[in-house]
């Protein structure tokens, strides 16, 4: 039994992350945040349903993406199989698994949600109860997903055990010492994993039979952190790295303890200058945050800020470069581009520095990070080019790809893109590459942003034409149709406020339509095995069905005050 349950586990794990995730449906109610403790080590939650014309619009698409997960899983089926097939006495396991995955399958559609009871509103979060893990979701109907549990149970021919607290019953599966419960409670299903020693009053905490003294429905915390930038109800979520660190470093307490202690685990033995710079290390970064901002039948935004201590992401705020074009969204197939300012990058690097060594890590676990700082200061103290520190950043430009072939592994026939190099006094730098190259040296490029015909022999065999052209801090090179005009446009680019230190754009249609042709391609696993066309095909229907919902995407990396802030925009496709 214990092998079929790893197997089944094995097998659905990944696939219930799936259809989680494809299944993009929010709820329209904060009542689960009731059940959440206010420190909780973190939690996402969403309680607005997403809007129905953007339902509308997604869940054809998804409906199939979900047919072609289940193709996956059905190969990840048989693979398993036929490993159970190797061991002895597990033909009764193999035939369990394969009703339970079957069933599991009827689960990934949307009528098969809709069917246990999940609708398209259905409001869910996942968080921690302490060290607890729960997922908690409303339903629509109870009856529903308790006869789907049912059907679960009769497939893999092992009814759950019954629990009960406080009059509410619960089901539950011992796997190794810890039970999987599965629960009804409040027209919600709730999931979770404890110690099969735990307490009734402490299971009573991680189910919600118990509630929290005080909750995130009654904190601010979501609140704030929506409040704060900009999200919605959408989606919020956080991770609390000082409070994570904190209930591994002992000492414990109420719930935490009573589930470390039925796990076995001892807290590491800490000095108190260790657990004093273990949580230092930890205050550098002290929360994660992300959510959505805009959710509409066009467009959906959404951000993860990596929250850092005051003086880091001051330091770190002045390392980016405002750069001609970064940051904005120029079409074409695909853009990208990096802000630096190298001297603001070196400076904060050594105030780091002068930091370790003012106050040097006495833990004995940082004495890598100590010794590190060493070598980190020889590195400093080695000679650059001041080349180095006049650069400032690059933009690419991909606007067109013709004659891309990888389905048979042929090469671009020819490329129109273009690259701009932000750098100060950009003249010295095509004087630099003129000594090298005669060919340069006679296209007698002035910094007065007009396009000089570039003519490289090295160019010649992907694009008709090349310019380059030349101001007095950046200098621009662009290849292939329109690329006279490309080149002095690139350089009369805007420059976005505040300059992301790193920018991202394509066409998401077609680079999913690119990932899908490569699919069809012969691939091998992680163990180096032959990938089988049946896998190829499901594989390459995903990255299809995924090109069909989106356009554009667009992904800025920003230093800011608060942090480092990953903002994306995905534009929906008609």
């Amino acid at each position: 039994m214990t092998k079929f349950i790893r197997s089944a586990i094995s097998v659905l794990g990944a696939s219930l992350l799936m259809c989680s995730a494809a299944h993009a449906a929010s709820g329209n109610s904060s009542n689960l945040l009731q059940y959440i403790p206010f420190d909780a080590p973190y939690a996402m939650a969403s309680t607005k349903p997403m809007p129905s014309k953007l339902a509308d619009k997604l869940e054809p698409t998804i409906d199939e993406l979900l047919m072609a997960y289940q193709r996956v899983v059905r190969h990840a089926l048989a693979e398993q199989l036929v490993k159970m097939a190797e061991e002895e006495d597990s033909a009764d396991d193999a035939e369990k698994l394969r009703g339970v995955v079957e069933e599991f399958l009827s689960l990934m559609s949307i009528d098969g949600l809709r069917k246990a009871g999940v609708e398209r509103d259905s409001a869910f979060a996942f968080y921690g109860n302490g060290i607890i893990p729960v997922l908690r979701f409303e339903l629509s109907n109870v009856a529903l997903f308790d006869a789907t549990v049912e059907r679960f149970e009769k497939r893999a021919e092992t009814p759950l055990s019954i629990g009960e607290l406080s009059g509410k019953a619960y089901k539950f599966i011992d796997i190794g010492g810890m039970h999987l419960i599965i629960a009804t409670l409040d027209e919600q299903a709730v999931v979770t994993i404890v110690p099969a020693s735990l307490e009734e009053s402490q299971v009573a905490l991680a189910l919600g039979v118990k509630r929290p003294k005080t909750s995130l429905a009654k904190s601010k915390t979501l609140r704030d952190i929506n409040k704060k930038y900009d999200f919605s109800e959408y989606l919020t979520g956080y991770f609390d790295t000082q409070r994570i660190a904190e209930l591994f470093m002992g000492p414990a307490s109420g719930l935490d303890r009573d589930v470390l202690n039925a796990l076995d685990y001892t807290p590491p033995e800490l000095s108190e200058k260790c657990r004093s710079e273990i949580t230092a290390m930890a205050g550098i970064a002290p929360r994660m945050v992300f959510g959505y901002s805009t959710i509409s039948t066009d467009m959906i935004e959404s951000a993860m800020i990596i929250e850092l201590r005051k003086d880091l992401a001051e330091g770190l705020a002045s390392v980016p470069s405002a750069v001609p074009g970064l940051g904005l969204d120029p079409g074409g197939f695909m853009s990208f581009g990096v802000g630096l300012n190298m001297l603001a990058l070196r400076n904060f690097y050594e105030a780091r520095l002068d930091a370790i060594e003012a106050e040097p890590y006495q833990c004995e676990m940082f004495a890598d990070l100590q010794a590190g700082a060493a070598k980190g200061r020889e590195a400093l103290n080695q000679p650059l080019p001041p080349v180095v520190y006049s650069f400032r950043g690059f933009v690419a430009n991909i606007t067109d790809i013709k004659g891309f072939d990888l389905a048979n592994n042929k090469p671009p026939e020819s490329i129109d893109a273009g690259v701009m190099v932000a750098i100060e006094n950009a003249e010295s730098l095509i004087a630099m590459a003129a000594m090298m190259d005669p060919q340069i040296a006679a296209m007698n490029l002035l910094p007065d942003g007009k396009p000089v015909r570039l003519e490289l022999a090295q160019l010649a065999e992907i694009a008709d034409d090349a310019f380059a052209a030349l101001v007095s801090d950046s200098v621009a090179v662009s290849i292939g149709g329109g690329a006279e005009a490309n080149s002095a446009g690139m350089l009369q680019a805007k420059s976005v406020s505040p300059a992301p230190f790193l920018s991202m754009s394509m066409d998401s249609a077609r680079y999913y339509t690119m990932m899908a042709e490569a699919m069809a391609l012969g691939q091998q696993d992680e163990s180096g095995h032959e990938v089988s066309p049946a896998m190829r095909d499901a594989m390459r229907d995903i990255m299809r069905l995924s090109g069909s919902m989106y356009d554009r995407m667009t992904v800025n990396v920003r230093f800011t005050e608060r942090g480092v802030e990953i903002g994306g925009r995905m534009l929906l496709r008609d």
